[in-house]
C-alpha cells in the first residue's frame, strides 16, 4: 500500500495535468507540497540537468516551523566528485558515504551510522547447477564461508553479520535463529557423506567411484556478482573458502550495465548481491514462489509450499503477534532449506557537518530520503541564556 501512496498535492494546480505528462510538468521540478520546507529556486546546466535546489521553511507547516532558514541541495555526477566537494567544504553533507571513502579529510564532518534495511547474501539457483538441488550441499557452502572475515575485509567491520533476511530492529527478528557457524571440518564431513572425495592427485573433489575415469568431473560452482569493490573482495574470500574444502569455484564479475540482464534471466548459479528491502512489504517480494521469475525479486528461484503459506499468512495477519509468529516460522524453514547464505547488514554512513544538531541518529530509514524525517527539528545556531538566579 505504501507504494500506491502519493503525498498531499494541490488539486487546483494539478487537476488539468494529464497523468502521462506529470513527469514533464513544471510542478514536478518546482513542487508544491505540505512539508516543513517549500521550493525556492533551482539551477540547471546547459543540458537541462538540475545542479542545485534551494528550499525555504514552509510558514504554513502544521508542526513546529523549521529552524534552518535555507537548504541547498547540490547534485554531482558521481560519488567521487561529491566526496571531493565534502572534503573541500563546498557542501556540508552527502546522501551516503561509500566505504572506500570513509577516511574523509574534512574534520568538521560527523559520520552518522543510520540503520538501513539492506543485506548482502549469496542466492543459490538450483535450476542452473544440479548439485545445488541438494540441500546438504547448500549447507556445505554456507558452513564453509568465513563471514567474520568478509565483514572485516570488505567493509571494514561497518555492519553486522546476519543469519536471516529479517534484520535487527524489524518485526520477527530473533537473534537465536541461525544456522551452524563457520565450520570447515563439518563441511568436509558432509561432502564425504555425499560421496565427494579428493583424489590422490588433484585439489578438487570428484564423485566416489569415478577415480578411474580418464577425466572425472570435479565438483564445481560458478559464483557471480556485480562489479563493485566490496562485492569482488567478498567473492575472492568465498572462492578461497570453498576451494579450501575441495570445491572448484569459478568467478564471474558482471558490469553494472549488464547486471539487470543477468538478474532478469536468473543467469547464475550462486549470486552474491545486496538487497534493499521495504520495511512495509516485508520478505514476501523476495521469497514467495510467485516472485521467482522476473520482474519478481526471488533471486534463489525458491519454491516451497510451507514458505509460501507463512508469507501469505504474514500478509493476512490481523495482529502483530500473528504476523511475528509466521515470520519466525518462515525464517526457520528458510534456514532449514539453505537456499541462501546471509552475510551482513552494512551500516548506512551519513556524513553531515558537526555544526548540525537535532538529527535522529537511532532511526531506521527505509529510503535514503528518510534521513530528513525530522528535519524541522534540525538546528545550527545556539546561544547561551541565563537561568533565573544567575
Amino acid at each position: 500500500m505504501s507504494i500506491l501512496t502519493v503525498g498531499i498535492i494541490p488539486k487546483h494546480l494539478w487537476y488539468s495535468i494529464p497523468a502521462f505528462g506529470a513527469s514533464l510538468a513544471e510542478l514536478n521540478i518546482k513542487p508544491i507540497g505540505s512539508g516543513p520546507y517549500m521550493f525556492k529556486t533551482l539551477l540547471m546546466d546547459v543540458s537541462g540537468n538540475i545542479r542545485q535546489y534551494s528550499l525555504e521553511p514552509n510558514t504554513k507547516y502544521y508542526n513546529n516551523s523549521a529552524y534552518i532558514e535555507e537548504l541547498n541541495f547540490k547534485f554531482y555526477p558521481d560519488f567521487q566528485t561529491g566526496v571531493e566537494a565534502l572534503e573541500n567544504k563546498n557542501i556540508e553533507g552527502l546522501i551516503y558515504l561509500p566505504k572506500e571513502h570513509k577516511e574523509i579529510k574534512n574534520k568538521r564532518v560527523n559520520l552518522v551510522n543510520l540503520r538501513f534495511p539492506q543485506y548482502t547474501g549469496i542466492f543459490y539457483n538450483p535450476n542452473n547447477n544440479e548439485i545445488l538441488k541438494e540441500v546438504d550441499f547448500r549447507k556445505v557452502l554456507d558452513l564453509s564461508i568465513d563471514k567474520e572475515r568478509i565483514l572485516n575485509e570488505t567493509i571494514n567491520g561497518d555492519g553486522q553479520i546476519i543469519n536471516t533476511p529479517i534484520l535487527p530492529g524489524l518485526l520477527g527478528y530473533d537473534s537465536e535463529l541461525k544456522n551452524e557457524l563457520y565450520n570447515t571440518n563439518k563441511a568436509k564431513e558432509i561432502l564425504e557423506e555425499l560421496k565427494y572425495i579428493i583424489p590422490e592427485e588433484g585439489n578438487y573433489r570428484i564423485k566416489k567411484g569415478t577415480e578411474e575415469d580418464e577425466n572425472p568431473e570435479v565438483l564445481s560452482i560458478k559464483l557471480t556478482t556485480v562489479d563493485q569493490i566490496e562485492n569482488v573482495k567478498a567473492l575472492n574470500i568465498i572462492k578461497e573458502n570453498w576451494e579450501a574444502i575441495g570445491i572448484k569455484t569459478e568467478l564471474e564479475i558482471i558490469s553494472k550495465i549488464d547486471i539487470k540482464k543477468t538478474i532478469e534471466g536468473r543467469n547464475y548459479q550462486a549470486f552474491l548481491y545486496g538487497e534493499v528491502i521495504n520495511i512495509n512489504s516485508g520478505p514476501y517480494p523476495f521469497w514467495h514462489s510467485s516472485q521467482n521469475q522476473y520482474p519478481g525479486l526471488n533471486l534463489s528461484v525458491l519454491a516451497n509450499k510451507d514458505i509460501d503459506t507463512y508469507l501469505e499468512d504474514t500478509r493476512n495477519a490481523n495482529t502483530k503477534e500473528s504476523k511475528e509468529e509466521n515470520l519466525i516460522k518462515f525464517q526457520e524453514k528458510l534456514l532449514e532449506l539453505n537456499f541462501a547464505s546471509f552475510l551482513y547488514n552494512p551500516t548506512y554512513i551519513y556524513p553531515i557537518a558537526n555544526k548540525v544538531n537535532g538529527l535522529n541518529e537511532s532511526q531506521f530509514i527505509n529510503l535514503p530520503a528518510d534521513r530528513f524525517n525530522n528535519i524541522n527539528s534540525w538546528y545550527i545556531k545556539t546561544k547561551r541564556t541565563l537561568k533565573k538566579g544567575e
